[in-house]
């Protein structure tokens, strides 16, 4: 599904990523683990076309998409989550996951607003939909900004689900929740969000990534440190030192 080679990203004299090779297989979930600071959020960036690489490549089911534009890499059959939620916080929760059925690569955002009854029809009941497995369907008409963190990230999800993507990238889909709370989201991402999709989620929560990846990896000041299966990644000694030792170290 997804191929990297050799990404390389700086901002000034910092390198965010150092020559990062990566592959995700078709159905697999990868866990991203890392310090705050170490390029995850960055990849991220970079693989959405927010970010140019400066060097390296990036392929999508065998074809190069290394910097296309945003909405390029959106019609490639990506949909991501953000750390900092991207919501339009004075519509309705509807309406939020109602637009974002615009760039979908049949659905223009003139044809949402004059939308045709028939189509308009199936996109409604799309949304509906989604709104119901998402826990959402509720709150369907209140503004997006008033609703608690919780219920913000899960309508960030319904977003990014409703285009219906091949990969899913979610950036800390849990970030500020309690732990019942995380364990809502955890269930919500194994059983609505990535069976039969490609799936990479950055977290620092262990306990929402327990269960649900495959496979991870670990950047530590952009470059790859470890990869494998969990248990095998988390007692790597490198990653205990520069990241789970850190944590504990702290705690």
């Amino acid at each position: 599904m997804l191929k990297v080679e050799g990404l390389s990203r700086m901002f000034g004299g910092v390198e965010a990523l150092v020559g990062l090779d990566l592959q995700v297989h078709d159905g697999s979930v990868l866990g991203l683990i890392g310090p705050n600071g170490s390029g995850k959020t960055t990849l991220f960036n970079v693989l959405t076309g927010v970010y140019p690489a400066d060097s390296g490549r990036i392929y999508l089911r065998g074809k190069d998409v290394t910097n296309l534009k945003p909405q390029q890499i959106i019609r490639h059959g990506v949909a991501r989550t953000f750390q900092n939620l991207r919501l339009y916080h004075r519509m309705t929760v509807f309406d939020n996951v109602w637009v974002a059925q615009h760039s979908l690569p049949d659905v223009g955002l003139r044809e949402l607003i004059l939308a045709r009854r028939n189509p308009e029809r199936v996109r409604r009941e799309a949304v509906v939909a989604m709104l119901d497995v998402t826990g959402l369907a509720d709150h369907a008409d209140q503004l997006a900004g008033g609703l608690p963190l919780p219920q913000q990230r899960r309508l960030e999800l319904a977003r990014a689900l409703i285009r219906s993507p091949d990969l899913l990238l979610l950036d800390e889909p849990a970030g500020g929740m309690t732990p019942a709370e995380t364990a809502d989201m955890a269930h919500l991402i194994r059983h609505i969000a990535t069976p039969n999709r490609t799936c990479i989620v950055i977290e620092h929560k262990m306990e929402l990534l327990s269960g649900l990846c495959q496979q991870m990896c670990v950047l530590n000041f952009g470059r790859k440190i470890a990869e494998g299966e969990p248990q095998q990644v988390l007692d790597h000694p490198d990653v205990l030192e520069a990241y789970l030792g850190r944590s504990q170290s702290r705690a």
